[in-house]
């Protein structure tokens, strides 16, 4: 029985890193890790809105991520966001948010298109810690494109990590439903004795 229970575990989740490789990465990069794959693309919206450059960088503490060059301290501002290109991602994911110190705010967002930063956001006014993680989200039909900015001008945040869950293998289902029944099976003679 414990053997069925300890054998059904589930697949194991991808977490990719955005604080490596540092500096100026251009407009997009692509970041990999295990099966998972997502390309960051730079823009900026509103006046001298566009294209824009990507910026890891690695500086220890919770300073660790992927920004945009050439802003208060290459980190994304209420005037520009990082886009991540997730349709090759189908299972839920969370976000890490680094550089959230004196309760700076950030809004995620969904979009259909890229370039755009799109209009389903949910707003995170106040994370509460440093760095701070996002519950899973799943991308609402049609779209492909989730995009980080900071919420006000007084914020500037980074791109840390996105974390997909993992998905339970059949067998491993099916393991664990037996050690469940059998647990419950110990249980139920032991409190009939």
């Amino acid at each position: 029985m414990a053997f069925a229970v300890a054998c059904a575990g589930t697949a194991f989740c991808d977490t990719i890193n955005f604080s490596n490789p540092t500096g100026d990465l251009g407009h997009s990069h692509t970041y990999t890790s295990g099966s998972s794959s997502v390309t960051a693309y730079a823009f900026g919206f509103g006046k001298g809105g566009g294209s824009e450059h990507l910026f890891g960088k690695h500086d220890g503490g919770s300073e660790n991520g992927v920004g945009i060059a050439g802003q208060l301290d290459n980190e994304i501002t209420e005037s520009r966001f990082v886009e991540l290109d997730l349709s090759s991602i189908t299972n839920p994911f969370s976000l890490t948010i680094g550089s959230t110190q004196k309760v700076e705010g950030f809004k995620v967002c969904f979009s259909n298109s890229l370039g755009t930063l799109g209009g389903s956001c949910q707003d995170f006014v106040h994370p509460g810690s440093d760095p701070f993680t996002t519950s899973f989200f799943t991308l609402p039909a049609g779209d492909h494109f989730v995009s980080v900015t900071a919420d006000n001008e007084d914020s500037n945040v980074l791109l840390d990590g996105l974390t997909t869950t993992a998905t339970p293998e059949p067998n491993s289902l099916l393991l664990f439903g037996t050690g469940i029944i059998a647990a419950a099976g110990a249980v139920r003679r032991k409190l009939a004795a």
